[in-house]
């Protein structure tokens, strides 16, 4: 299943600088960074991709990302963060879920989209 979420920049007042996608089947994640945001407007964890020219993160470059906004596995109390939010084993996906991206780095956020029913519903 393709998990889909917008990234969004509260620094922009909500506005979307993104979208990151996580595929649960293959457990490959995936980001593309909105051209249409001047780099310079983007946050430094984005800015360096965009000021290169790198719009379409691969799984290795969110993983990386991902990591820096999250408590790394050794963690003196990470046993008890997990705990504390209901989490049985360090799992990047499932901590990024629980703090919906936020860290002290940034204003970004995330957002899961949701299809309509009846889109999901209407064959192609």
């Amino acid at each position: 299943m393709l998990r889909r979420f917008a990234l969004n920049d509260g620094s922009l007042g909500g506005k979307q600088v993104g979208t990151f996608t996580y595929d649960t089947a293959n457990v490959q994640f995936a980001m593309t960074i909105s051209k249409e945001i001047p780099t310079d407007d983007l946050p430094l964890s984005l800015e360096g991709f965009a000021a290169r020219g790198k719009y379409e993160l691969s799984h290795e470059d969110v993983l990386r990302w991902i990591k820096g906004r999250i408590c790394p596995p050794g963690r003196h109390n990470i046993r008890e963060i997990l705990s504390g939010n209901c989490l049985n084993e360090y799992d990047e996906f499932s901590l990024l879920m629980v703090t919906k991206a936020k860290c002290d780095k940034d204003e970004l956020y995330i957002v899961e989209e949701t299809v309509p029913t009846s889109q999901a519903l209407t064959p192609k």
